[in-house]
């Protein structure tokens, strides 16, 4: 058996999903005192702004290839990062991690839809393994009913395991800094935009006529010291320095590839969770436990090569 890479962009990105799994407790953390549009209309507003002031030449640079490739990717990063986020409210840290973690085993079959490449008998198997984890984990105990905040995550996983897809082939062909300025940008535009529109919606026909997650953003957001460097961690080193670091090291990498480092995402985030939040943050028993480990057996087992030889490309 053997995992095949560039040990430099390995680490890189072993690095960007640490801080990724520490994310989901923090912004747990701002969720409950913030509405999720705000939340990341603050974020990715914030992080696009310093992106913009470190590389405007880049951002001057930009063709319309460049441009398509930012749109695509920011858009689709936008949209699934919201829905993560409106079910973060609803969900554990936890749970919201290993439910992502589903994006991994869907991505050589969404590579496969997109880019014609065909997904292996190891990508197969890791998909049966990581969806009957996924069943285990996400039906609800007897008597109890299906998280909401799960089905949301879960509804995510296809957007997210897109652009995944879609940012090996682009980090390959433009610059690092050129295509995570631009896809930050649409990002922000998108959630800044929503945000806008749903309150000028409430300030004229007010928010009964809203669902109560979309109401919420009419009310004062909370400030305090401990919401100010949250959102800066979040959007400086969360964003700003991950997206730098991720687009990097997987222009080194194919995307299959990089999902299985993602892998340890919801292992970081239970780590974190635990530790902060308390041994009560993971929740589910037996039977949820047990889905969460076949979850992680089929993203790694996607990614192996068993009982056949690869030839080993030296960087020099």
């Amino acid at each position: 058996m053997r995992l095949k890479g560039h040990l430099g962009a390995d680490a890189a990105l072993v690095l960007v999903t640490l801080v990724w799994g520490l994310t989901f407790v923090t912004a747990k953390d701002v969720l409950e005192h913030w509405p999720p549009l705000a939340y990341l209309a603050l974020r990715l507003g914030f992080a696009a702004l310093v992106l913009v002031a470190l590389f405007p030449r880049q951002l001057v640079e930009a063709g319309r290839a460049e441009w398509r490739a930012g749109a695509t990717l920011g858009l689709l990063f936008g949209l699934s990062f919201s829905g993560q986020a409106f079910g973060l409210v609803l969900t554990t840290p936890s749970r919201s991690a290993f439910v992502t973690g589903l994006t991994t085993p869907l991505v050589p079959l969404v590579a496969f839809v997109l880019l014609k490449a065909r997904p292996s008998r190891e990508n197969l198997l890791g998909v049966v393994l990581a969806s009957t984890g996924g069943v285990l984990f996400l039906v609800p105990r007897e008597g109890g009913t299906v998280n909401a905040g799960d089905l949301i995550t879960l509804c995510c996983t296809t957007l997210f395991a897109a652009h995944l897809t879609y940012m090996s082939v682009y980090a390959q062909r433009f610059d690092v800094r050129q295509l995570t300025v631009l896809q930050i940008m649409v990002a922000a535009a998108l959630a800044v935009l929503v945000w806008l529109g749903v309150n000028a919606y409430v300030a004229m026909r007010g928010t009964e006529a809203l669902p109560s997650m979309l109401a919420r953003e009419a009310g004062p957001l909370v400030w305090s010291g401990r919401v100010l460097w949250q959102l800066g961690f979040l959007a400086l080193v969360a964003t700003v320095a991950n997206f730098l670091m991720w687009t990097w090291a997987q222009s080194r990498m194919s995307a299959t590839h990089a999902a299985i480092i993602f892998s340890l995402e919801p292992v970081f985030a239970t780590l974190f969770a635990v530790l902060v939040r308390g041994a009560g943050e993971w929740t589910g028993g037996v039977r949820a436990t047990l889905g969460a480990m076949l979850i992680l057996c089929g993203v790694v087992v996607s990614e192996l090569r068993l009982g056949r030889r690869e030839a080993v490309v030296v960087n020099q």
